[in-house]
């Protein structure tokens, strides 16, 4: 029989139930003060396990997983309790209510929220957790305006056996469950995207993205993708549609969303680790210290995303003037980004002819051919990127919100950097010799710096102007191609913090167990032939293994995945293709190939699915 509570009652030797705050099939929730830190209130959870020793164990298990995570946006789990049959979970208590409890809030409050959710959410996946039910209901506001990831009563780690949640029925909440989990699959980070997506689409709608009607029809319209479009969601309908998306490989990262709706809100929060943003910056104003003033370290170190966002394809006129040009959301939505649009082949004409090589090398990249009136050929490359570690030192300049860093030239290369206020992200810009001839690289280089900064200084980067093609892998992302048991045929992977660059475009592993990394990145390229290394066939998919093409210690794998005609004006034929590199020092070739050549396989099967 269930033991009956009581206000005044102790738990645990420590903990005086003060109020019951809700209950449900699965237990319930009260308030309660700490007897042994002045008071504190806290909130109880009792699990109602009937007894059985396995959920009692599942139950420690899970409060001992989520102890490990502290981040301002996920309810903290401070302790569990075993008492006379009963099993408590005790967690932070807030102060406030839930999201489900709320009226629909503005466009730009849910994507305040959402920043907020996603960086919980990113913390929640660095520590190897599924949420597995977001919801309304299971978001709670402080009075603060805080929004806190709360209830992972069914949470489970990402590596750990399957029955940890114990049942066989489909996990989480109708309406706001994803596709893939409805149809009987597997819960994975993407479908955590999908339900805090659905949870933003409620926000501003007042309903689940299928309706408000019974579970099994609402089960129905999720299996079937049958989604209402929002009415009210404005600038957010994009993100959302995205992260709605009935292919899990389409939805952003909680880190993207993080950054992107920061952007839309003005307001973006700190991700994974609570000191990496601050660190990161703190590493930049460091190593500036010597180079430039103190001034210019501090506004490189207190900047961070403000402003609208802009989720559309479109002209430069419609996306990145007017109403966005005032914003300092200066990069926007990675996947509709035109990089291109911070060069200016016109700009050139003092030196000499100038076009601009849109489609070869990442979709963050655009270069720019310049053929001086001695005949000499000089190449620049732009490059939009997240700050992964420390660029050069060199001298800084301040131009107007972007800071250029100049690097010591080289005999046959110059090269510049541009920090962005974001703190985030930096533009790097590389002149090089191509063909012949002695040009001032650094002189060339820097009407490419002038034009790029002027660009960013004016507003949001413009968009592209039309949509890539529906086949490009500029929709996928490289970290999710690969899933949880492909990974595992890389030996130590450490599956759970991949290291992913600007747009999801290129994505690396690390091993625990020795020196090896595993990368995945797309690109776009003349088509490949056996010049390029050896020709096969990898599920399907023409592919090369090229070895150590990239670099000693390492070898590639390139998975052709569709050629088109190249819009530039050298009327190429542009290939983009998946790269597989396997990098470990001191390893032999044919060993870094052998595994390679494993791990593509899945790869080229992932591919087509997608």
């Amino acid at each position: 029989m269930e033991r009956q509570l009581r206000a005044g009652q102790i738990v645990g030797g420590r903990y005086r139930l003060e109020e019951r705050l809700g209950s449900g099939s699965h237990g319930e929730v009260w308030r309660a003060s700490d007897l042994e830190l002045d008071n504190r209130p806290v909130a109880l959870k009792r699990a109602l396990h009937g007894g059985d020793p396995a959920a009692e164990a599942k139950l420690r298990r899970e409060a001992g997983i989520l102890a490990n995570i502290n981040h301002p946006n996920v309810v903290t789990v401070h302790d569990s309790v075993q008492e006379d049959g009963d099993s408590w979970i005790v967690m932070e208590y807030v102060v406030g209510d839930s999201l489900a409890d709320r009226r629909p809030v503005s466009a730009d409050e849910a994507a305040r929220i959402g920043a907020q959710l996603a960086a919980g959410l990113e913390a929640v996946h660095a520590s190897g957790v599924l949420h597995r039910d977001i919801k309304p209901a299971n978001v709670m506001i402080t009075d603060q305006g805080l929004a806190k990831l709360a209830d992972f009563g069914i949470s489970r780690n990402v590596h750990a056996d399957e029955t940890l949640t114990g049942t066989g029925s489909i996990t989480g909440t109708p309406g706001y469950v994803a596709p893939e989990v409805v149809r009987g699959g597997k819960s994975t980070p993407e479908s955590d995207v999908f339900s805090l997506g659905a949870t933003l689409y409620y926000a501003v709608e007042g309903t689940s993205p299928f309706g408000s009607d019974n579970h099994h029809a609402l089960i129905l319209r999720t299996a079937r993708d049958d989604r209402i479009p929002p009415g009210d969601a404005g600038a957010l309908a994009p993100v959302l549609d995205r992260m709605l998306s009935a292919d899990p490989r389409r939805r952003p990262a909680p880190r993207q969303l993080r950054l992107e709706l920061g952007a839309m809100s003005g307001e973006t929060p700190i991700g994974a680790d609570p000191g990496t943003d601050r660190m990161r910056t703190a590493a930049w104003a460091v190593s500036a210290v010597a180079a430039v003033t103190v001034l210019a370290v501090a506004m490189l170190a207190v900047w961070r995303y403000a402003g609208p966002t802009d989720a559309v394809f479109g002209p430069p006129e419609a996306s990145g003037s007017g109403a966005h040009a005032s914003g300092t959301d200066i990069l926007g939505d990675p996947l509709t980004l035109d990089p291109c649009a911070l060069l200016d082949p016109e700009a050139f004409g003092d030196v000499g002819d100038a076009w601009l090589a849109t489609d070869r090398g990442s979709f963050s990249r655009c270069g720019a051919i310049v053929t001086d009136q001695s005949g000499s050929e000089i190449e620049i490359e732009l490059l939009v990127l997240q700050t992964g570690a420390e660029p050069e030192l060199g001298e800084i300049e301040q131009v107007g919100r972007i800071a250029v860093i100049r690097h010591e030239p080289e005999p046959e290369e110059c090269e510049r950097t541009l920090a962005l206020p974001d703190g985030e992200h930096y533009v790097s810009l590389d002149a090089e010799q191509n063909r012949g001839g002695d040009a001032d690289l650094c002189g060339i280089l820097e009407i490419a710096v002038d034009t790029a900064t002027s660009v960013m200084n004016e507003g949001q980067v413009p968009r592209r102007e039309s949509a890539p093609g529906e086949d490009s892998l500029i929709y996928l992302d490289a970290c999710v191609l690969l899933d949880n048991e492909a990974l595992a045929l890389f030996p130590g992977v450490d599956a759970t913090h991949p290291v992913e660059t600007f747009g999801g475009w290129d994505c690396k592993w690390h091993s625990t167990t020795s020196g090896q990394d595993l990368r995945v990145l797309f690109e776009r390229t003349k088509p490949l032939t056996a010049d390029d290394g050896e020709e096969m066939t990898i599920g399907g998919h023409q592919a090369f293994l090229q070895g150590d093409h990239w670099g000693e210690d390492s070898c590639l794998v390139s998975i052709v995945d569709h050629e088109r005609p190249s819009p530039d004006p050298d009327r190429t034929t542009t290939t983009e293709v998946v790269r597989l590199l396997i990098e470990g020092d001191d390893e032999p070739l044919d060993a870094l190939c052998a595994q390679a050549l494993v791990l593509a396989e899945p790869l080229a099967a992932a591919l087509s699915d997608a």
